[in-house]
């Protein structure tokens, strides 16, 4: 264990039992919010793309858009 997780075990042992609860659902919190791949796609989004791509593809789009590629 590194320091810096024995200083937080520390800290934790001083709380009440039902702020310990609290840091440990923060805790979880944390390792679910950074555990989802970065290339997670949600399952809207991939539905919702055929329907869009009728707008999209268009060459009103393409010169709209091209002063910012």
């Amino acid at each position: 264990m590194n320091s810096l997780t024995q200083e937080i075990a520390a800290r934790a042992e001083t709380l009440p039992e039902a702020k310990q609860q609290e840091a440990l659902d923060f805790i979880k919190f944390l390792q679910a919010k950074f555990a989802k791949p970065v290339s997670h796609i949600s399952e809207t989004a991939l539905l919702s793309e055929s329907a869009l791509a009728t707008d999209w593809n268009r060459p009103e789009e393409d010169e709209a858009w091209a002063k910012f590629q």
